[in-house]
């Protein structure tokens, strides 16, 4: 997906998470954008010239981003996290991020709890791969093109354990697109990736799979709503917003 990706027109749902992410960015305008698994760079692109932009990925892709204000940091997120000047990096607050690292849920979790760190009560957090396919692309081994891992585990414990969170799960193709916010002043709050329900949480969700999920039901585990632009509006600080910024 290139830069200008262009969003529906009235409320027809997003044809992909890119186009989701165009208009996040449209709707949010946010000063500082932290990407967790900036793979090739492609959404990247998608970030309008007044943002700072902080990437994150152990092995970036591509050949630089035309932008005038952006850091690639070549680290795993457990490194990046772990450093003391993330947000002197970001320069400011953070008001949006987008994880979309490695597809295994206790990783993703591990990096919405330490973006929380970083965030204010306007923060917005989204998380890719959280409403799989089938079975086979939603394992924790890869086997197929499309592989989302894990991933919608990490909406089934935030929603299970963080009920002063908002999270919601958007049907946006390929594989949904977690809608997080609702976060206090990062540094205000003690949960963390340390947070001691954390390791029991995953422990009791690890053999879980594709069936599990099923039968707890999407609506329920995940909070699943159609990706419209109606419902990403809804879901964003300030509530509904129509027409072009």
């Amino acid at each position: 997906m290139a830069p200008g990706t262009v969003t529906p027109a009235g409320d027809e749902p997003y044809p992909t998470y890119f186009h989701l992410l165009v208009d996040v960015h449209r709707l949010l305008r946010p000063r500082t954008y932290l990407e967790v698994g900036v793979n090739e760079g492609h959404s990247l692109a998608l970030v309008g010239p007044a943002t700072r932009i902080v990437g994150v990925d152990p092995e970036p892709k591509g050949d630089g981003l035309d932008h005038p204000d952006w850091t690639v940091v070549p680290e795993t997120s457990e490194a990046f996290f772990g450093r003391s000047d993330v947000p002197e990096l970001l320069g400011g607050p953070l008001d949006l991020a987008f994880v979309d690292g490695l597809h295994l849920f206790e990783v993703a979790l591990a990096d919405v709890l330490a973006v929380e760190r970083l965030a204010h009560p306007g923060t917005v957090v989204l998380v890719h791969d959280v409403l799989p396919i089938d079975a086979e692309t939603s394992s924790r081994e890869r086997s197929t093109a499309v592989w989302s891992g894990d991933v919608w585990k990490t909406v089934v414990l935030l929603r299970r354990h963080r009920p002063d969170l908002a999270v919601t799960t958007l049907d946006v193709g390929p594989t949904g697109m977690a809608v997080i916010t609702g976060f206090a002043a990062g540094t205000a709050v003690p949960w963390g990736p340390d947070a001691a329900w954390v390791d029991t949480a995953v422990a009791e969700l690890l053999s879980a799979d594709h069936g599990d999920l099923l039968a707890m039901g999407l609506e329920d585990a995940l909070g699943v709503v159609p990706g419209t632009p109606t419902e990403l509006s809804r879901l964003l600080p300030g509530g509904p917003v129509t027409g072009p910024a």
